[in-house]
Formats: C-alpha cells, sequence, structure tokens
C-alpha cells in the first residue's frame, strides 16, 4: 500500500535513509517535509512496516524527485517502479519530472529507463569523481 509518511514512521524513515546518505538525517527531517507545500514523501508499506519512500519536490509544473530508498530486503519487487508512478499519478498538473542519479547506479538507471526517463545532460564531479546524470521525463 502507498500512502503519505507521517511522523509516525520517522525511525524507519531515517533508518532508510541512510541506505543512501550517511549524511541523511543532518540533511533531510521529516517535520520539516511534512510541513512544506513543496515536497512529498510517498511511502510504501508493508504490514504497516515502512519499506521505501519516495521524496519528491513539486514547483509549478515540475516535479523533481529527490530522493528513491527502498530496502534491499524488498528490492526488485516492483515497489520503485509504484512509488515513481503513484508520484507521478498523484498530481494532476505536471508536465515534466526531473531527477539526477550517479552515473555508476545502475539499478536506479535502469529504472527511470524504463519508466521513460532520458538523459539530457551530465554533471561532472559531482559525486566526487563520479558525474551526476541529469534525467527527464516528459508527462
Amino acid at each position: 500500500m502507498i500512502s503519505s509518511v507521517t511522523l509516525e514512521y520517522n525511525d524507519s524513515f531515517k533508518d532508510l535513509g541512510l541506505l543512501v546518505n550517511s549524511n541523511f538525517n543532518n540533511v533531510y527531517k521529516l517535520e520539516e517535509l511534512t510541513d512544506s507545500i513543496y515536497d512529498f514523501i510517498f511511502g510504501y508499506f508493508i504490514n504497516n512496516q515502512l519499506v521505501g519512500f519516495i521524496h519528491v519536490n513539486k514547483l509549478y509544473e515540475t516535479m523533481d524527485v529527490v530522493n528513491i530508498v527502498i530496502n534491499p530486503d524488498y528490492r526488485n519487487k516492483g515497489i520503485a517502479t509504484s512509488l515513481l508512478n503513484y508520484s507521478i499519478n498523484y498530481f494532476d498538473d505536471i508536465n515534466s519530472v526531473m531527477l539526477e542519479v550517479n552515473e555508476n547506479n545502475v539499478a536506479a538507471i535502469s529504472l527511470y529507463k524504463k519508466s521513460n526517463f532520458i538523459v539530457i545532460n551530465k554533471r561532472n564531479n559531482y559525486y566526487g569523481s563520479d558525474a551526476a546524470l541529469i534525467m527527464k521525463r516528459d508527462v
């Protein structure tokens, strides 16, 4: 089941976030994100357990994917695709979705390409020595 992540799941949100960024808990505060009119956190729940989430930012007609995180025990089960599609369909007034991804994150790039994203730019040395691919999908 997919629904908005509430403060009740703050500990799970933090734990999942640490899987993608060791500084996650200093950068992303669920209490601030849930109060924002621009940020949306949608979670994938199994038996009332948060097993993955997507954090998106919406400004005017563009949605930016900030993070998609799935518990390793639940990967390759279509959860990330479901969260991405849910987020895109949640808004009826967006015309594009943007994101950046580490050029070496093969699994994420595969997900995005499967979801009709295309690479529109590259930022060299964005993640240390790794480049960031800027990807876009028109809606």
